[in-house]
C-alpha cells in the first residue's frame, strides 16, 4: 500500500494496523519506515493498555518525553540532520511533530499517574491521535519533496 494512501483513509481514528508499504516506501535515507510507523503507532496501544490496566509496563515519562532515544528520533538527530535533508521545511515540521508526540505522550501518562483513566482517555482519543497523524503526514511529505528531487 502507498504511505499517501494509507494516510487519506487514516480518518479522524488511528488506524488498528499500520499500512504495509510498497518496497519503494519501505526505507528512506537510511531508516526503515516501515519500524518507525510501527513503532509509533504501537505507542497507542501501550498506553491504552495502561490506562485500561491491561500492562503493568512502567511508563517512565522522563524518558518517553526524549524524543532523539526511538528509532525516528535516532535518525532525525543523527543521520538526517547530518543530510540534506536537513534544509527541508518538511523536515524541520517533521522534528517539531516528532518533539510535540513525545512530549504529548508524556502528559498522558502524567494525565494518568495525577487525574485518572478518565481523563487520560480523553486525551488519547483526541490530540494523541492527530499527533500520530501528523508524524506520519510529516514523513510521508518528506520523503515525496526528496525525491521528486532526485
Amino acid at each position: 500500500m502507498n504511505l499517501l494512501d494509507w494516510i487519506r483513509n487514516w480518518g479522524r481514528k488511528q488506524p488498528l494496523e499500520a499500512p504495509k508499504l510498497d518496497a519503494a516506501e519501505q526505507h528512506f535515507v537510511g531508516m526503515d519506515v516501515q519500524a518507525v510507523i510501527n513503532t509509533h503507532l504501537a505507542w497507542r496501544k501501550r498506553l491504552e493498555d495502561a490506562i485500561l490496566g491491561r500492562s503493568n509496563e512502567e511508563l517512565d515519562i522522563g524518558v518517553i518525553m526524549q524524543d532523539n532515544q526511538c528509532l525516528l528520533g535516532q535518525w532525525l538527530y543523527g543521520q538526517a540532520a547530518r543530510s540534506t535533508l536537513a534544509l527541508h521545511p518538511e523536515f524541520a515540521a517533521l522534528r517539531e511533530a516528532h518533539r510535540t508526540f513525545h512530549l504529548y505522550t508524556a502528559r498522558v501518562v502524567q494525565t494518568l499517574r495525577m487525574r485518572g483513566v478518565e481523563a487520560a482517555q480523553a486525551m488519547l482519543e483526541t490530540e494523541f491521535d492527530r499527533l500520530s497523524k501528523d508524524i506520519v503526514f510529516n514523513l510521508a511529505a518528506l520523503m515525496h519533496k526528496e525525491r521528486t528531487l532526485h
